[in-house]
């Protein structure tokens, strides 16, 4: 294998460990100490804003006299593809009918058509504890992979979603990969959670990988950190990895950019103190986007040693070389505009039920929003600059210039393209949506308007003949970033 081969395949695994490692980050840490319990000689570590971006609370920027357009990368002119491995052009085929199905289990969903080419890994972290044969996978990840392009899509699945797991029972997502792993289930707990999503979410898949949150942290470390952009303030404690009698905080005062290595990245992502579970997701996908950057902006080759370590000693999985240089083929040529962001966690029905042995679970049902939800985010268009409606011009007169980088990534996040982005002198007007044409009224201007959390009276219909994009966002003095 050339070094150049083997510096790709590097980079594709290194950011799928990312992707594993997120049980760790999901799981409610076990904080014996509370914020307000910090005693001294207990240390404190925060999470520094990076010397070479803003700190935070970030500077009022100063306002430019004329609008200054901010081009939006365009995607890499499409390359060939190696072909697809031969055990990836196989068509996965549903599992033979379980049997013994209890009275009440819903039948097996059909399988949904992906177009031929795609490739769908099922990205798992596991929260088993030093000793445990096997733990419960409380983070799964589907990454749905398209050649043609290339585009990735991230579907984040919840650990507390209600299925029917298959030959078994009902009971949460997570707990299908243990089961089949202590049972003997054919394929082992890959093999059982494989089916599980099949039956009850029609999703199949070509492979997996596995690991926990020390591989992924050695990654980010060896890549020397990564650099996320905050929307939200964000406070929290931990027992300190490095030594379990001391606690240490993550504090994130302020929006705006911070550089987290690999403790606080890990901190970043588990945090359950103050937010939900949608939100959460969303700050995995945001670091494991920041770390395929990170990944490609060259001289990561020589840490190779450090990644090549990290991955045999952490990551399980049934990838093979020829699959991995695949991937990696399409990792380095992969744009962050072509990586799409989903999480089921809206389209879901929550509940708290009663069961057999536990006094009460909190769990996800899938509804009939959830399965068009799937089929809207998996088999539909990804946005582009081409798209006749998906186009949007980001004006960003809130006072702060890192709210304009947010308010791209909120539109990215439902299904927009920022075709541009321009700084102005605030003028005390509030957020609005302009439809620049007669597109007042499409399902376009409603999803922008639910974007940004605004009610239908902020939206504005002023045609401009010859506008850029049928669409403008007005970020005003009372725009707030913060999703949760």
């Amino acid at each position: 294998m050339t070094m150049r081969w083997l510096g790709r395949a590097l980079a594709l695994i290194g950011f799928l460990m990312v992707l594993q490692s997120l049980a760790w980050m999901s799981r409610v840490p076990p904080m014996g100490t509370s914020p307000s319990r910090l005693a001294s000689g207990e240390e404190a570590v925060t999470a520094i804003p990076s010397p070479a971006l803003p700190a935070a609370p970030p500077p009022t920027p100063t306002p430019s006299p004329m609008p200054t357009a901010t081009p939006t990368p365009v995607p890499p002119t499409p390359t060939p593809t190696p072909g697809l491995p031969a055990r990836w052009a196989l068509t996965p085929t549903p599992p033979p009918a379980p049997v013994g199905v209890p009275e009440g289990a819903p039948p097996p969903r059909p399988l949904l058509s992906f177009p031929p080419g795609r490739v769908n890994l099922l990205l798992l972290g596991s929260d088993r504890q030093p000793g445990e044969r096997v733990g419960r996978t409380d983070t799964i990840i589907l990454v749905s992979v398209d050649p043609e392009g290339p585009s990735a899509r991230l579907l984040s699945i919840p650990r507390d979603l209600w299925v029917y797991i298959p030959g078994w029972q009902f009971h949460k997502i997570n707990t299908a990969y243990p089961h089949g792993e202590l049972s003997g289930y054919p394929g082992g707990g890959y093999g059982l959670l494989r089916d599980t999503l099949r039956y009850n979410l029609g999703i199949a898949t070509h492979g997996y990988a596995l690991v926990d949150f020390q591989g992924m942290r050695a990654i980010i470390d060896a890549l020397g950190g990564v650099d996320v952009l905050v929307r939200c303030p964000l406070y929290d404690v931990f027992p300190d990895p490095d030594d379990p009698t001391i606690t240490g905080t993550l504090n994130l005062p302020a929006p705006g950019y911070y550089h987290l290595d690999g403790k606080q990245a890990l901190w970043y992502m588990r945090s359950r103190y103050s937010t939900g579970d949608a939100d959460r997701a969303r700050r995995q996908q945001q670091v494991l986007e920041g770390m395929l950057d990170r990944l490609k902006e060259g001289g990561w080759l020589s840490r190779a040693p450090a990644l090549w370590s990290g991955l045999r000693q952490t990551v399980q999985t049934d990838l093979g070389l020829d699959e991995v240089l695949w991937l990696a083929s399409i990792g380095v040529r992969l744009d962050r505009s072509r990586i799409a962001r989903g999480w089921l966690h809206p389209v879901l029905a929550p509940r708290t039920i009663s069961t057999t042995g536990e006094s009460e679970l909190f769990v996800y049902l899938p509804t009939e929003q959830t399965y068009s939800y799937l089929e809207q985010f998996l088999l539909g268009p990804l946005p582009s600059g081409t798209s006749p409606i998906a186009r949007v011009e980001v004006i960003n007169a809130s006072g702060n210039s890192f709210y304009g980088e947010m308010a791209v990534e909120i539109l990215r996040e439902a299904g927009f393209q920022a075709v541009r982005m321009v700084e102005v002198a605030p003028d005390g007007r509030p957020t609005w949506v302009i439809a620049m044409g007669s597109a007042g009224s499409s399902t376009a201007a409603s999803a922008l308007l639910r974007a940004f959390r605004l009610p239908r009276s902020r939206l504005e219909v002023s045609p401009e003949p010859g506008a850029e994009a049928p669409y403008r966002i007005w970020l005003g003095a009372d725009f707030n970033p913060c999703v949760r």
